[in-house]
């Protein structure tokens, strides 16, 4: 009977705490082997169908290739990129691959020889519950550290080259993965549901509401 409850309560808190996961998307900023740059945008489909029908109506599109120009359209007006304080990078020739986890992919313009600062923006799925998105510069001879844009910091960061990586000008962003604040919320749903079941078996047991094993 104990069992059964505790697995109950569980499976309960499962769903609860994956209903709670953030929605996670990635922009990637790469250089090829010639030496030339891309820009990697890689989300969900469920991600970009929300932004698109939210941004361009229920009906905005009716085949496949209308809705990956209207993704196309979408980033390019939404993505900023901007190396030492001068003018923003030109995305070009957008090209997207369908799928569970959607790619789209530009070529880019305007990656300056000499990197001192970069500043990003891409509030693109600013309107996704609990969004976040992981933006790296990747290069040969650069550390690839990987930074987090969301509501907390305005889907921006501010960064400046340090020896052989980009680090953040600004307190709000930090290296890794996930921010601080992310990995512990869904920790902290497991763990208080594993509590809940513990005080709720105690307390049943304490009001000889099960038997005692």
């Amino acid at each position: 009977m104990i069992r059964w409850i505790a697995s109950f309560i569980l499976l309960i808190w499962a769903g609860m705490a994956q209903a709670h996961q953030p929605a996670i998307s990635s922009i990637i900023l790469a250089e090829k082997a010639d030496h030339s740059w891309v820009l990697q945008v890689r989300s969900p489909l469920t991600s970009f169908e929300y932004v698109i029908k939210q941004n361009y109506g229920e009906n905005a599109f009716a085949t496949a290739d209308e809705f990956k120009e209207l993704v196309i359209n979408y980033l390019k007006e939404n993505i900023a990129i901007q190396f030492n304080g001068d003018a923003d990078l030109l995305l070009q020739k957008g090209a997207v691959q369908l799928g569970h986890e959607t790619n789209v992919f530009f070529q880019v313009e305007g990656v300056p020889e000499i990197m001192e600062s970069l500043e990003v923006n891409n509030p693109s799925f600013k309107g996704i519950n609990r969004n976040q998105s992981i933006f790296m510069v990747l290069s040969e001879g650069m550390t690839n550290n990987q930074f987090i844009l969301n509501n907390e910091n305005q889907h921006s960061a501010s960064l400046r080259l340090e020896g052989s990586a980009f680090v953040p000008q600004e307190s709000n962003l930090i290296l890794g993965l996930f921010q601080q604040t992310t990995i512990p919320s869904g920790l902290q749903y497991w763990i208080s549901g594993i509590l809940l079941v513990v005080l709720i078996v105690f307390y049943l047991k304490q009001k000889k509401l099960l038997p005692i094993n």
